[in-house]
């Protein structure tokens, strides 16, 4: 799924919060005041986190002047190590307030809301001891990758919207000399990527300002301008004179300095092996395992976790094949679903998911395509996350619209989609939360129901049943090799020969087998939240159904798990105990 932040940190800070019970109070206003107390502490925590720069309030909130927000000088933050250790520090002052609450007066939510922040925080402080392992820049899901999506998409709820993006446009030039002054000091330190990497995201740049004046922001926003309504000929003339001007004097030499930048630094790399060869590695790659799958289970017990999972896939797929020999050449000789349309698609899973999914929120979509000068970089598909006040629209890309594409990407759609991030993200923000939790990032909550759901769509998508769970079982399989081979080479300090051995072993391919090491070599962790998720999530599911036995209800898992939200797997176990104890007690009681 695509994060709305470009900063790495989500660093909250509000105005300084006292809590003060004044002696001989009875308990209900004792319990009273420190509920209102914490629902304002996370309110300010909200709103000052969400102002701090224009892209993520416009990601973010529709209309901010319901929060009593007033738009102020468009900006994209900074990328600086001073302005990085501020922010901690202010997040290490807010820990601290939030531990003052007494948790026991505070509701069922605001426990959750708690816990969730208390131990978010502090990952986020952990990793904070490593910035300059940090990596803003990476081929695919880097803030050069992502920023020309996330600026074409910027919304325009009202003519102002229009004018603070022209201002936006501005500042990417300045904050991406400030990501190539931190590049310089990583450099300095041995830190820096490889060349390799480097080639990599220079080819991307240049793809995307290739034609200036044909660039996807100079055709997107003409395309927005002349179908926004209010606006006269003359004006929308103007607009799309200034924005020309803009992207021309800023976007493309903001890439062009970037492109230098990295040119000048290549070759300063000191390392060609995952993290674990840098002195911090270890450790570093430890805190963003931590952070991408919200897992709290150690790296041994991960990589024995996935180790089984794998053989279990590889028992299940010989038992497949035996039973069924005539499914290996189904498997060969598949080649596409069904439906090919992702509209059709979209329409058909919000039917077949009615009898084991809750009943979708009736929202509108649109399909969009990757443009062309980003398509070699950027992942299959992808769902933007709309404001949580205007959750009723929302759009899909999807990355090639060619009939080999869009014979395989029925599950695809499923992943971005019914049952995956799409109706989740809309299923969650109509329950209108607490806005706080909309600025809190769970990759491995969100890709992993994301995964999960796309394997359960293979059932779904009207191919042979036989067929749809060897597709299942060796695509686990792929998925959750990825991930051990990941915290292999970056945890365990596998060489290049002992990872492509192990990757061989699996894909049977040479070729290929390289093709996957340099992925998971060039962005480490990057699978981890898809894979570990799914298992996190395979695992709870698992504890429903040993609990509850023939009354267990799949329907009710998936609500008990979308009504949650996202958040630390360990956190949702907690809940899960709860709802299960509490359950089994109704029925035993029902029983008496």
């Amino acid at each position: 799924m695509l994060s709305r932040k470009i900063k790495q940190f989500i660093i909250l800070g509000v105005i300084s919060l006292i809590i003060s019970l004044c002696g001989g109070c009875d308990q209900p206003s004792i319990r009273e005041s420190q509920q209102n107390l914490f629902d304002n502490f996370i309110i300010e925590l909200f709103v000052e986190e969400v102002q701090s720069d224009t892209l993520s309030l416009n990601y973010t909130i529709a209309h901010p002047e319901k929060y009593g927000i007033v738009h102020t000088e468009a900006t994209l933050g900074e990328y600086t190590i001073n302005y990085m250790k501020e922010q901690l520090m202010t997040s290490e002052m807010h820990l601290n307030e939030l531990k003052q609450f007494d948790y026991n007066e505070l509701t069922a939510d605001q426990q959750l809301i708690y816990d969730i922040l208390m131990n978010y925080l502090e990952s986020e402080l952990e990793l904070g001891k490593y910035l300059y392992y940090i990596d803003s820049l990476k081929p695919t899901t880097g803030l050069q990758a992502q920023l020309p999506i996330l600026l074409a998409e910027y919304n325009f709820y009202e003519k102002g919207d229009i004018d603070r993006y022209l201002d936006l446009l501005v500042c990417v030039k300045d904050y991406f000399e400030d990501v190539g002054e931190f590049e310089r000091e990583k450099s300095k330190r041995g830190l820096f990527m490889t060349d390799a990497v480097v080639d990599r995201i220079i080819e991307q740049c240049e793809a995307f300002i290739e034609n200036p004046d044909e660039n996807l922001l100079i055709e997107y926003f003409d395309e927005k301008i002349n179908h926004f309504e209010g606006l006269s000929d003359s004006e929308k003339k103007e607009y799309r004179e200034e924005n020309r001007k803009r992207v021309l004097s800023y976007i493309i030499p903001a890439y062009e300095g970037l492109i230098e930048v990295l040119s000048e630094l290549k070759g300063t790399g000191t390392n060609e092996a995952g993290l674990y060869y840098y002195p911090e590695g270890q450790a570093y790659y430890e805190c963003l395992f931590r952070i991408k799958t919200g897992s709290d289970k150690s790296m041994k017990n991960i990589a024995n976790m996935l180790e089984t999972a794998i053989g279990d896939g590889i028992f299940s797929l010989t038992k497949q094949t035996l039973s069924n020999p005539m499914i290996f050449e189904k498997f060969e000789s598949f080649t596409s679903f069904p439906l090919t349309d992702p509209v059709e698609i979209i329409e058909d899973l919000k039917k077949e998911i009615l009898d084991d999914f809750p009943e979708p929120i009736d929202v509108n979509y649109e399909i969009k395509y990757v443009h062309e000068s980003l398509s070699d970089y950027l992942s299959p598909a992808l769902y933007l996350i709309p404001a949580i006040d205007n959750y009723t629209e929302n759009n899909i890309y999807i990355n090639g619209n060619d009939l080999e594409t869009l014979s395989r990407i029925y599950t695809t759609v499923a992943h971005e989609g019914y049952p995956g991030h799409l109706y989740q993200n809309v299923y969650f923000r109509s329950k209108e939360p607490a806005p706080i939790r909309s600025l809190l990032t769970f990759t491995g909550y969100d890709e992993g129901w994301a995964t999960y759901v796309e394997f359960y769509s293979y059932q779904l998508s009207g191919i042979d049943e036989d067929l749809a769970n060897l597709l299942v079982s060796n695509n686990e399989i792929v998925l959750l090799m990825y991930a051990r081979a990941d915290i292999g080479i970056h945890y365990e300090g596998w060489d290049k020969t002992k990872a492509l051995s192990y990757i061989g072993q699996l894909v049977g391919d040479e070729d290929i087998a390289l093709k996957i090491y340099d992925t998971l070599l060039e962005e480490p962790a990057i699978y981890l939240p898809y894979a570990v998720g799914y298992l996190e999530i395979m695992e709870l599911r698992n504890m429903a159904m040993k609990a509850k036995g023939d009354d267990f209800d799949i329907k009710e898992f998936h609500k008990f798990l979308l009504d949650i939200g996202p958040a630390q797997f360990f956190v949702i176990k907690d809940r899960m105990e709860s709802w299960l104890n509490s359950d089994n007690l109704v029925q035993n009681n029902a029983s008496d």
